[in-house]
């Protein structure tokens, strides 16, 4: 199946013969997704849509772009389609392999982002990507490729529009060379109604760094899945996830693959669910034969901010090689009674000091994986933080006294 010449027929025929993803589906049978049809839309609604789609480029103060080339396709032009799609990978047969081929059927708008390597002792690229829905059924698609000894900050952030909501298949495509060093912060704040999926695939070359911090909220269905490819020796991973919501669903998924020796991984996600909301985390990594010094570390917790949530927490190890270190686990529990007392004993509500605490339990996971202090203050999740805070335990959130 030639993809280039026009992915969209091609695709709806693969998702007519091959089916949605099943109910049985391991990764998905906790909080299973919308059926097809919610992702696909109406044929006429594909052509809709600005040409940058939806994307924007925000000004940093103080901080120049630096060493960064963005280039918009078009997929109605065959010759900007073959360039671009020639370079990603099929969709595959695993099971999130239909939300793939629905984002190929919708595709209509491409951003490509290539950053090039500085000379030595130069500051990092620095961007901040802003992503707004513009319809009610949309599939975004960027491509981020890091040439070898690059390195680059990249903020992304997502908010739910007004009005109606929405419906967002996006796939990332990230490829870093070797040497090339990524810190990636994430922000997404999704509209309650909203049905999203973020797909996240990264590819790894020789001694690549690639570090990830994820804050969430949740939303009618809100699913995050990540796909990192160790493919190069000494390549390192590493994510932190914040899930938050008072109401609604959220999944995080993150699954490493080590194909290389001396590769390393860790996963740390934190589920802080509201009394009606349902979260699941869960982190898949497989170990191939021949990783020698291969080292993987989970750790996913689940703390219910009120009530009684639904929360699932699913560590998983696969390992094919004697000669590796690997550990995982997974905590549940309720928020520290001795530090509620004592934040209520400084004036704080209960709302207020349940805030604090998440806050601190939220920073705390974010700091392992990234250090903000040392970015830019428009690029920290700091200000995303306390929106969702706000959100979740309303003004309390936003104390700033108390922060």
């Amino acid at each position: 199946m030639d993809m280039a010449l026009d992915p969209r027929p091609a695709a709806r025929a693969q998702l007519a013969a091959h089916g949605w993803i099943p109910r049985k589906a391991e990764l998905f049978r906790h909080l299973p997704p919308p059926p097809a049809a919610a992702w696909l839309g109406e044929e006429a609604s594909i052509d809709d849509g600005p040409p940058d789609c939806g994307w924007s480029l925000r000004d940093i103060p103080g901080v120049p772009v630096g060493n960064a080339e963005l280039r918009w396709f078009d997929m109605v032009h065959a010759a900007q389609r073959a360039r671009l799609l020639s370079g990603l990978p099929l969709p595959g047969e695993d099971d999130a392999a239909p939300f793939a081929w629905a984002h190929r059927a919708l595709l209509r708008h491409a951003l490509r982002v290539r950053v090039g390597a500085a000379g030595p002792g130069a500051a990092p690229t620095f961007l901040h990507l802003a992503h707004r829905g513009h319809g009610a059924v949309e599939a975004p698609l960027l491509l981020l490729e890091l040439e070898a000894g690059a390195r680059c900050v990249l903020l992304e952030t997502h908010e739910g529009g007004p009005g109606v909501s929405g419906v967002q298949n996006l796939q990332v495509h990230v490829v870093l060379e070797e040497g090339a060093h990524l810190q990636h912060l994430r922000s997404v704040s999704p509209a309650a109604g909203d049905r999203l999926a973020h797909h996240v695939h990264a590819r790894l070359e020789r001694a690549a760094v690639y570090a990830q911090c994820l804050l969430a909220g949740t939303a009618a269905y809100h699913l995050q899945r990540n796909v990192f490819e160790l493919q190069g020796e000494d390549a390192v991973v590493q994510v932190a996830g914040v899930l938050l919501g008072a109401t609604g669903a959220l999944e995080q998924q993150v699954l490493a693959r080590h194909a290389a020796p001396r590769t390393r991984s860790g996963v740390e996600m934190i589920a802080l669910p509201g009394a009606r909301a349902q979260m699941v985390a869960s982190a898949h990594t497989r170990i191939a034969p021949g990783c020698d010094d291969a080292d993987v570390r989970q750790r996913l917790a689940g703390i219910p901010v009120a009530g009684h949530p639904r929360i699932v927490l699913r560590p998983h190890l696969e390992i094919h090689h004697d000669q590796v270190q690997a550990a995982h686990g997974a905590t549940w529990g309720a928020l520290p009674e001795e530090a509620l007392f004592h934040a209520r004993q400084r004036g704080l509500d209960e709302a207020q000091a349940r805030s604090l605490i998440v806050a601190g339990l939220a920073r705390a996971v974010l700091a392992r994986a990234i250090d903000e202090a040392a970015l830019p203050p428009a690029l920290r999740l700091e200000d995303a933080l306390a929106a969702a805070l706000a959100r979740q335990f309303g003004s309390a959130g936003t104390e700033p006294a108390h922060g």
